[in-house]
């Protein structure tokens, strides 16, 4: 356990995101990466060292002026997504309560990314499924009259339905072995069984009706001027006593569940073998302290290998660490 203390806007949450890019190339809180450059330079490196009981692995990472460039003990990765799964990290931060509040496109990226993390190529199923949809819907938008484009539309449907099929297929699998473990979860943080589902909304019933899904809805993208179905279109619905969370659910509620779909990734991971990274950002000013408590008893029982936390109070988390950790790194910024 690496306990972090500060005042606000020293950088306890760029320390946590930069460990979190050392393992998916990317930040957690930034979608563009020129929101990550310090303001008056041209670029960034991040380094780090991923200590295992095998061997101390060094990577870096170098973003600039559009580029980036990722080395393993110096070596170059010429392939992100030969690295991406290598070491795996798991965030917990404040405005993550959107997985539960926000819209479908939230819920999608969390589970593409466990999924991403677990199936390497499921990763490389997805990025092929992005490509070709930017490549329809660029074509959709294209003025005059689209029809006599109709052939290429054709093509763009049959690869989006064939590197489609795969997704569905795992995120049927994912999604059937969720909802138990995100009840089992549930009720150790919040201390209660309450009746909670996760459910797959899927886009059509099967891995097979996706080309139909596609050629069905061809006049109404075309009108739409973009792919209206599809993959990225679908979403999971979390219910209390089968109502809607977002709307029938406490503030108490929704913070519970939404741990307990990030200790199911967790557990999801550790099940494959793998030892995810946590990182802790400012839970303290998100959870009361019977949840944290829960949270730490959960996390030391799950013997998870390292722990990162950030809070503006070294002495906080020291009271509230201590009753389950025994090595805990106290560092102040």
């Amino acid at each position: 356990m690496v306990a972090i203390s500060g005042n606000n806007g020293v950088g306890k949450t760029n320390l946590l995101d930069a460990v979190y890019y050392l393992c998916f190339t990317k930040s957690y809180f930034q979608s563009r990466e020129i929101n990550n450059v310090q303001e008056g330079k041209d670029g960034f490196r991040i380094e780090g060292i991923f200590a295992t009981e095998a061997e101390m692995e060094r990577t870096a990472i170098v973003w600039k002026e559009g580029k980036k460039k990722l080395s393993n003990n110096d070596v170059l990765v010429e392939k992100m997504t030969d690295y991406i799964g290598k070491h795996t990290a798991l965030m917990i931060a404040p405005d993550d309560i959107e997985l539960v509040n926000g819209g479908s496109t939230i819920r999608r990226k969390f589970i593409d990314g466990l999924l991403s993390q677990a199936n390497r190529e499921y990763l490389e199923h997805l990025l092929g499924y992005q490509k070709v949809l930017e490549q329809k819907n660029a074509l959709l938008k294209q003025p005059g009259y689209i029809q006599v484009q109709e052939p290429l539309l054709e093509v763009y449907d049959l690869q989006l339905a064939q590197y489609g099929g795969y997704l569905m297929q795992q995120r049927q699998q994912i999604s059937s072995r969720i909802p138990e473990m995100v009840r089992h979860f549930y009720t150790k943080i919040a201390g209660i069984h309450e009746a909670i589902d996760v459910v797959y909304q899927a886009c059509v019933p099967s891995a097979e009706q996706l080309i139909e899904l596609f050629r069905y809805n061809r006049r109404r993208d075309i009108e739409a001027k973009r792919c209206t179905a599809g993959l990225h279109t679908e979403d999971w619905q979390l219910l209390l006593n089968g109502l809607p969370y977002k709307t029938h659910a406490s503030q108490g509620q929704k913070k519970s569940v939404l741990i307990a779909l990030k200790l199911s990734q967790l557990e999801t991971l550790r099940a494959l073998g793998k030892a995810p990274i946590i990182l802790l950002d400012d839970i303290f000013e998100k959870l009361d302290m019977h949840r944290l408590q829960r949270l730490f008893g959960v996390l030391s029982q799950l013997e998870v290998r390292q722990i990162f936390m950030t809070h503006t109070h070294a002495e906080d988390m020291r009271q509230a660490l201590a009753p389950h950790f025994e090595d805990i790194i106290s560092i102040a910024l």
